[in-house]
């Protein structure tokens, strides 16, 4: 019998995979379902990242993680964006810009005008506390998400 759970916290054995600095910062977890598959996330303390509120990721594909300030409403939508940007389309120029549209299609229309108004916000933030950084093309992508959300 096949795994239909595709856990980011767990090797095949059982043993919890997660960086000790995921682990030793978690407040929850929980799942989300994409392409046919539940996958785990860590929620962490916001405490990790102070200066950048909202805060997620999911480094190298593994171990996703977000902000317990996040909204709950809000957290499927952006931890799918983190999977499609950092997996399906690893290393595609406008690779963010593309998960955050795909993104924006998840939220419910009753929620949607605050969900873009906080991840306007958000990437405000991003690009600010990425403004010294020597990763040109990921400032790119932010960049370019950023603007997006400008417009709508």
């Amino acid at each position: 019998m096949g795994r239909d759970k595709a856990s980011v916290d767990e090797s095949e054995s059982g043993v919890d995979t997660r960086p000790k600095w995921i682990t030793a910062n978690e407040v929850g977890t929980g799942e989300i379902e994409y392409g046919g598959k539940m996958i785990s996330y860590t929620v962490l303390k916001k405490e990790v990242a102070p200066d950048l509120p909202g805060f997620l990721g999911y480094p190298d594909g593994e171990h996703l993680f977000i902000s317990e300030e996040v909204p709950k409403e809000f957290r499927a939508p952006q931890l799918t964006h983190e999977i499609i940007e950092f997996t399906e389309l690893e290393g595609q120029e406008g690779r963010c810009l593309e998960a955050l549209k795909r993104e924006l299609a998840m939220v419910p229309g009753d929620i949607e005008q605050r969900y873009i108004e906080y991840r306007r916000d958000f990437f405000a933030r991003l690009v600010e506390y990425y403004k010294e950084s020597e990763d040109e093309d990921f400032k790119a992508e932010i960049q370019a998400s950023y603007e997006y959300l400008q417009n709508l």
